[in-house]
């Protein structure tokens, strides 16, 4: 199953779980006022949850609005990327507008044509899909990363120290490089400081990378395929992330399932 997310999940869940966010974040939108109390706002929401989640609330009882909700939210959606969708399939219209004009001037068939074009695209996209995964999915994810059950405030130690703690960076500071990866790969400096421009992390990283060292804090940095593989362990269960309350103090006990922030 990873494999086909991996492949698709641009329009699987990066698209409808952002769309959810944007529409909650906007109070007078259908999705904010009606958003249905049983489901938890933070949870992800997937393009497969449009069909699942009326059922599940028909089933169990929840009320007949709240189950309509979902049919209207992906007709919201729809509209939204079918435009985005059909992009994929943008270039095999050339060859299916001018055959059916008998416009085609070539000696290959148009519907050969389109029909290679459509799969040049599909696969095109499917490509595209699996790059911005590994570059965007894995660099928070992996054993050796930290999960936590509280909240900290903006800018204080623990919050900086919660960014090298739950953030991997790639291989860094060549243009080649930085490109390959989107500058995606600056993950630990970009939520240190998040305002900050792509080419100003690339200067600030050796420096950050430096101060941890000198201080003992964890900075991963480590080849985008690597992570790749340690975050489809976490996935399918074969690993998993370190549960911790806090990093500055380690609030968490072993008593409670949790393990301290220096407890390696």
């Amino acid at each position: 199953s990873m494999v086909f997310w991996m492949f698709t999940w641009k329009a699987t869940y990066y698209s409808p779980n952002t769309f959810k966010e944007l529409e909650l974040s906007r109070p007078r939108s259908f999705a904010a006022q009606r958003w249905p109390k049983s489901r938890p706002r933070t949870e992800p929401l997937t393009v497969f949850d449009f069909a699942r989640l009326p059922v599940q609330f028909l089933l169990t009882g929840e009320k007949v609005a709240d189950a309509l909700f979902w049919p209207v939210l992906f007709v919201q959606w729809l509209l939204v990327v079918v435009p985005m969708m059909a992009l994929v399939a943008f270039p095999a219209a050339f060859p299916m507008i001018l055959g059916t004009v008998s416009w085609w001037p070539f000696a290959l068939p148009w519907q050969t044509a389109a029909t290679k074009a459509l799969l040049g695209g599909v696969v095109a996209d499917m490509m595209s899909n699996l790059h911005s995964f590994i570059i965007i999915a894995c660099n928070h994810s992996g054993s050796d990363l930290y999960r936590y059950f509280t909240s900290c405030k903006a800018y204080s130690a623990e919050w900086f120290l919660r960014c090298a703690y739950s953030s991997a960076n790639f291989e860094t500071g060549s243009d080649f490089v930085d490109i390959a990866y989107g500058w995606l790969n600056y993950q630990i400096e970009h939520h240190m400081f998040p305002d900050m421009t792509p080419l100003q992390y690339r200067k600030l990283q050796p420096l950050v990378k430096s101060v941890c060292k000198k201080h003992g804090v964890q900075y991963i940095q480590q080849n985008g395929l690597y992570r790749t593989w340690r975050m489809l362990r976490c996935a399918v269960g074969d690993d998993q992330m370190i549960k911790c309350d806090a990093i500055l103090p380690p609030a968490s006990t072993k008593d409670k399932g949790l393990v301290p922030a220096n407890d390696k």
